[in-house]
């Protein structure tokens, strides 16, 4: 299944818009003969070959890739994305379309950066297992 992230209204009215975001290393080995333009359409190609046709016909929705690379590059469609997302809140709150591209920017990178933390160190939160003993399976 598509494990996409969606809003209502980002290309059309009340029409939901899929994102679904992939991150690719672009010094990985196999990549390293290739430029970097089309590493980036070869990516939302992947994508959209594998959701963009479900979304379509079945949800009833748009699609679109969200990839960045872990150099720091964005794909078109994601660059397209965050234009369209960017007009909309700057026109809806009355800001300008520079502040509104830069919050979105600066929120983008703190996001990456705190999951990039998060899977270096793990999570901060312990989580509380269960020992197995202290579980009753007698169904008897």
């Amino acid at each position: 299944g598509i494990n996409a992230e969606y809003g209502i209204g980002l290309w059309g009215k009340l029409q939901k818009s899929y994102i679904d975001v992939r991150i690719f290393h672009p010094g990985a080995p196999s990549y390293l003969p290739k430029a970097i333009k089309p590493l980036y359409r070869e990516q939302e190609a992947q994508k959209k070959r594998a959701y963009a046709k479900r979304v379509i016909e079945i949800e009833k929705g748009s699609f679109s890739p969200f990839v960045l690379s872990t150099s720091g590059g964005a794909g078109e469609e994601c660059g397209r994305v965050m234009r369209t997302l960017a007009s909309k809140i700057a026109d809806r709150h009355g800001n300008t379309y520079r502040e509104t591209i830069e919050h979105i920017r600066l929120r983008l990178r703190f996001a990456l950066l705190r999951v990039c933390l998060v899977s270096l160190r793990g999570a901060r939160t312990k989580i509380n297992y269960t020992p197995i003993s202290s579980i009753d399976i007698n169904l008897l």
